[in-house]
């Protein structure tokens, strides 16, 4: 199992975990594909499928969570800073905002998805990978009103798991 893969895994099972308990089902992973990602059934056979994707709360974050980049290292934020501090940089270039930048990239990643089919019972899951435990049920109104949902190949729900708080928002 390559990188992608563990991580699709184990977002799958902590999204079913939520998932199960809140709604009382019995979702399990039954296998691991490309499009969508994983395939699962309830104890009654039931289908729900997932299609995971990340958020990043700046454009390298994911790099930099697996360690293949600095650009949140403390030698690159201390150097912003400095920026910063000097006038060549403004402070909220440092600044993370949940219904700003954050939301932003959110809405990119998911529209990129819904460009594509995946087939019937078909959800897309959304993994926080953010360090700050950000309270998405704040923005999900504005996500869902900035979102051209016409063509919505997700008829199972697009969601953001949240991995800090251990809880899921439904987008749409």
């Amino acid at each position: 199992m390559n990188e992608k893969q563990a991580i699709e895994r184990a977002t799958a099972e902590a999204f079913l975990s939520v998932y199960n308990s809140e709604f009382e089902a019995s979702y399990e992973v039954v296998e691991y594909s490309d499009a969508p990602d994983v395939f699962c059934k309830d104890k009654s056979g039931r289908k729900l499928n997932l299609e995971i994707t990340l958020t990043e709360d700046r454009e390298g974050d994911i790099p930099a969570l697996l360690g293949r980049s600095e650009a949140r290292s403390f030698e690159t934020q201390k150097a912003r800073l400095k920026a910063v501090e000097d006038g060549e940089a403004s402070p909220l270039e440092l600044a993370d905002c949940l219904p700003g930048n954050v939301s932003d990239m959110i809405l990119q990643r998911i529209q990129a998805k819904l460009s594509k089919d995946y087939g019937p019972d078909t959800a897309l899951i959304i993994r926080d990978t953010s360090r700050v435990p950000w309270d998405w049920e704040w923005v999900v109104p504005d996500l869902r009103s900035s979102l051209d949902l016409s063509r919505n190949p997700f008829d199972r729900g697009i969601w953001i798991y949240s991995r800090m708080r251990e809880c899921i928002f439904r987008i749409d």
